[in-house]
């Protein structure tokens, strides 16, 4: 029991001893150069809005908390220069940091909710910048789908539901619509006004082809029609025309009653045309004698023109079919030219007048009668003289010449030239 007693007592006075040891070093501490750099640290730790960390012993040693502030100002630093990095970002991006109202939240809460804003603001812009891009092209489109409905003469639909009760919208749409019913009015107006003018230059148009008519038909029946001065107006012009036309028709079958009756029967029943001769007629009627024969003349030179060329047509094409030449389009044209060389000929001069006869008209005026013949066979020779002489169907010429067609115009022409 003693015993006991006397090492309590022994470690009673160990504890004493060890305590007024470190009560000593605290106090040696307390007025060493940390004591102030202890302080320094805690007040840039509490201006950065944090605590300063507490020394967690009595027993602790001052350096090892001293390293723990500078370890804690270090990261409110780094996050401090965080904070300010993300707020210029932010306040770039057009928007405003969230304030941390009696510096609630820790510094590392703080860099997430800013982190969150500026994620938050970042996706709103890209959805701005976006709904920009959509709204661009949206508006592209709608301008291409509009004028391609106006370039079909259809108006655009514009939806302006949610403007429509804005007073200046009211009153340009007014506007809108006055304008629209004016135009309206004034293109059924202008419409009907063009009809109305439609329909009358389609009767005067009436009128002038009427008396055009009249005045043709009169013309063709070899009188001069009567001068619109002469009247006050188209209608009694086109009935003056009218009553013209049918005294100058009464006369005219006066006329032709009388003319039939005087027609040769040799110009009716005129020779028929053979291998070596061709026939013709005309007659003319003139108010000088002399012009009426020449009239005559050229109009039996004509209907003699034609039958040529029929005929030699008809003979080439013989030829050429014979000769196996027939689809040669230059041989054509050529032997069409030669044609209408020697028809030419014929018109000028190789023919001879068969008969004629002139008869006086009621008005005056003469008629007369002519039959012309034409040896075609004087036409065989220009022709053969032409196709001989022609450069273009110099290949050709022994295969025509070596035809039945073609030697049978040679005899022709030989019985005509008495060979």
């Amino acid at each position: 029991m003693l015993k006991n007693i006397s090492k309590l007592i022994i470690v009673f006075l160990c504890a004493l001893l060890i305590n007024t040891s470190y009560v000593g070093t605290v106090y040696a501490q307390d007025h060493t150069p940390n004591k102030k750099l202890i302080k320094k640290l805690k007040e840039e730790i509490k201006e950065l809005g944090a605590k300063p960390v507490k020394k967690k012993s009595i027993f602790s040693r001052e350096q090892k908390w001293i390293d723990q502030l500078e370890a804690q100002l270090e990261k409110l630093k780094k996050i401090e220069a965080l904070k300010i990095e993300i707020t210029k970002e932010l306040e770039a991006l057009g928007e405003k940091p969230q304030s941390n109202e009696a510096k609630e939240l820790e510094a590392d809460e703080q860099i997430v909710g800013l982190r969150k804003l500026l994620d938050e603001v970042k996706a709103k812009n890209k959805a701005a910048e976006n709904k920009k891009k959509t709204d661009a092209k949206i508006e592209v489109a709608i301008e291409m789908l509009k004028d391609e409905i106006a370039s079909l003469g259809e108006n655009p639909i514009v939806d302006t539901t949610d403007i429509d009760s804005n007073e200046e919208i009211k009153t340009l749409k007014k506007q809108i619509k006055d304008i629209k019913e004016k135009r309206k009015t004034e293109k059924a107006e202008a419409e009907k006004k063009a009809k109305e003018e439609e329909k009358a230059e389609e009767k005067k148009q009436i009128r002038l082809d009427a008396i055009e008519t009249v005045r043709k038909e009169i013309l063709f029946l070899g009188e001069t029609p009567m001068a619109e001065y002469e009247f006050t107006s188209e209608d009694k012009f086109i009935a003056a025309l009218r009553g013209q036309l049918e005294e100058v028709k009464k006369i005219k079958e006066e006329e032709e009653f009388k003319i039939n009756a005087e027609i040769p029967e040799w110009y009716v029943g005129m020779p028929g045309s053979s291998e070596t001769i061709l026939y013709s007629r005309g007659s003319a009627i003139s108010a000088d004698l002399d012009n009426s024969e020449q009239r005559a003349v050229e109009n039996a030179i004509i209907q003699l023109a034609q039958r040529m060329k029929n005929r030699i047509n008809q003979k080439v094409n013989i030829m050429a079919k014979e000769a196996g030449i027939d689809g040669d389009l230059t041989l054509k044209r050529e032997t069409e030219r030669i044609t209408t060389i020697v028809v030419k000929d014929a018109s000028i001069r190789g023919y001879e007048i068969f008969k004629t006869k002139m008869a006086e008209l009621a008005d005056g005026k003469y008629r007369t009668f002519i039959v012309i013949k034409y040896p075609i066979t004087l036409a065989y020779k220009n022709f053969i003289s032409e196709i001989d002489s022609s450069l273009t169907v110099k290949a050709n010429v022994s295969k025509l010449k070596n035809t039945e067609a073609f030697k049978e115009l040679e005899q022709y022409v030989a019985e005509f030239s008495g060979a």
